[in-house]
C-alpha cells in the first residue's frame, strides 16, 4: 500500500516524521533509490511512502514527488 505525505521532521538515524493527507503522523526510513542516491529531504517535501502488512505506524519512504 502506498501513499502521499509530507515530511514533518527530520529524526537521528535518517528517520523521518511524515503527515498523511488523514493528519496522522507516521515515522519512515530511506528505502531503494532514495537511500542509494543519497537524497535528501527537507520538512515541507512531498514523498510516497510504502506501508507493510502489518504494521501502518512505520513505512519506507520510495520517492520523492516534485
Amino acid at each position: 500500500m502506498t501513499v502521499e505525505a509530507v515530511v514533518v521532521e527530520e529524526l537521528p538515524s535518517l528517520v523521518y516524521r511524515v503527515e498523511l493527507s488523514n493528519k496522522s503522523f507516521v515515522l519512515a526510513h530511506g528505502a531503494g533509490a532514495a537511500v542509494k542516491n543519497w537524497v535528501r529531504l527537507l520538512p515541507g517535501d512531498r514523498v510516497e511512502i510504502e506501508f507493510g502488512e502489518h504494521d501502518l505506524t512505520r513505512g519506507r519512504i520510495v520517492k520523492k514527488i516534485g
